[in-house]
């Protein structure tokens, strides 16, 4: 009987030590969750248009996307933060995403065919800045009359090696050739 008493005490001693540990975990989660959650505000990104469409992009020529769609067609990147970051641009196939094709498109054979005017962009924060976007399309009969679809992603580059979040916003990039 007295095995079953040392156990029991044992067992009690580790309960109290479980305990313990439990809420000194949590306590410190509560202590450094907001310097976390400030963290993770400080690197808000919004990025405008969501969307781009264009129709009757030429075959053979390099074209800048606002001179096809307007100027509202350049990319907006805002960077909704306090801190300067800076942001990569990159052009990826849908495939390569989460984002699934738009009806009737095709995703993009060659990522090169589209890409931006700078791959970096460093925005003040509380700023935008606009970046153009070019495309161009080999002069093949293969690509006449196609619906393509890109994904652009915009994803912030860590300031400091011991910065824990980093972001992104990606955006559908679909097009037709003429």
């Amino acid at each position: 009987m007295k095995w079953k008493t040392v156990l029991y005490f044992m067992m009690q001693k580790m309960r109290l030590v479980y305990n313990l540990l439990l809420g000194l975990v949590i306590a410190v989660s509560l202590a450094i969750s907001p310097l976390f959650v400030s963290d993770a505000q400080a690197l808000g990104v919004e990025v405008d248009p969501p969307e781009i469409n264009l129709k009757d992009v030429p075959l053979g020529r390099k074209v800048a996307v606002s001179a096809l769609g307007g100027d509202q067609m350049k990319l907006r990147i805002q960077n909704k933060g306090p801190v300067a970051y800076t942001y990569t641009i990159t052009v990826l196939p849908a495939s390569k995403t989460s984002s699934p094709l738009k009806k009737g498109y095709i995703d993009i054979p060659h990522t090169s065919w589209l890409w931006p005017q700078e791959k970096e962009v460093l925005i003040p924060g509380n700023s935008v800045k606009e970046v153009e976007l070019f495309l161009k399309i080999p002069r093949r009969k293969r690509y006449k009359g196609k619906d393509f679809q890109a994904i652009i992603e915009v994803k912030s580059k860590k300031n400091r090696p011991e910065e824990i979040f980093v972001v992104a916003v990606q955006l559908r990039f679909c097009f037709s050739t003429h």
